[in-house]
């Protein structure tokens, strides 16, 4: 058989391949990432308060409180194995923060891209303020809370990410030295007062739940506003209302907690 008559397969084989980062956020639109954010921050900020209303089970003794932590290992039973919701639960989390983590980057890239900031205007920008010219704002203008909260997301953000990483080290996986030496596995109550009895610990949990109020206020606004929820004033206002009740009392739900460890409350 001739060569030349053999189908060619280089036009197939020279096809790039995309990889998943391009297929399900590179080539999406804008508005289909600001969805993709509201969809998996809708579910986290959820899962948040949801959360937070079982941790609540802490003041009603280690009995509550155990028998609370094994339920979430037994739903389902005896037709599931134990654990299997919960770990279906904690795919659908990673699922979740996954795209709500990498939808965010691409639209911080973009706008990156987007302001074409280089660095010899960056030295303009910078001459013109010292030579009185050009003024970052008005004399006397500052920032309302609310702008200081939208700017500050991505440092939230990353605060929330550190302190999801230590949380589960500390009281889900039991890793030192973030867990407590007096760690015992399947003592949920235990756990939960050694650890955060450490001063420094409970510091780092409260400090925490000020990123999480401002990140789930501004996420909630949002999201709400990309879904299309917020087309008159009153639901905006109605919507920016919900945003702070919930982000607020998330918040401040969990800070009793190691509030009430450090006071001897809960012991």
């Amino acid at each position: 058989m001739n060569p030349a008559a053999q189908p060619s397969t280089d036009t197939a084989d020279s096809t790039p391949k995309l990889s998943a980062w391009e297929v399900m956020f590179k080539d999406a639109t804008n508005a289909e990432l600001k969805l993709a954010m509201a969809a998996s921050g809708t579910i986290l900020s959820l899962f948040t308060a949801g959360h937070m209303a079982g941790n609540m089970q802490v003041y009603l003794g280690r009995k509550h409180y155990n028998d609370y932590a094994e339920f979430l290992r037994t739903v389902g039973a005896p037709v599931l194995p134990r654990n299997s919701v919960l770990w279906v639960v904690r795919i659908g989390l990673l699922a979740s923060a996954t795209s709500h983590i990498m939808a965010g980057a691409e639209l911080t890239l973009r706008a990156m891209r987007a302001e074409r900031h280089t660095v010899q205007s960056t030295f303009q920008d910078l001459k013109l303020q010292l030579t009185g010219k050009q003024r970052r704002r008005p004399r006397g203008r500052r920032r309302s809370v609310p702008q200081i909260i939208a700017r500050s997301m991505r440092s939230t953000g990353v605060v929330l990410g550190l302190f999801t990483a230590y949380h589960v080290a500390d009281l889900t996986v039991g890793a030192r030295p973030a867990a407590s030496v007096k760690h015992r596995h399947g003592d949920a109550y235990g756990n939960l007062v050694a650890s955060l009895s450490r001063p420094s610990v409970a510091f780092f949990y409260t400090a925490s739940m000020a990123a999480l109020a401002g990140h789930m206020i501004h996420g909630v606004r949002t999201a709400a506003m990309d879904a299309g929820f917020t087309t008159t004033e009153q639901r905006a206002q109605l919507i920016e209302a919900m945003a702070k009740l919930v982000g607020a009392t998330v918040a401040l739900g969990n800070v009793t907690i190691p509030v009430a460890v450090q006071a001897k409350v809960v012991r």
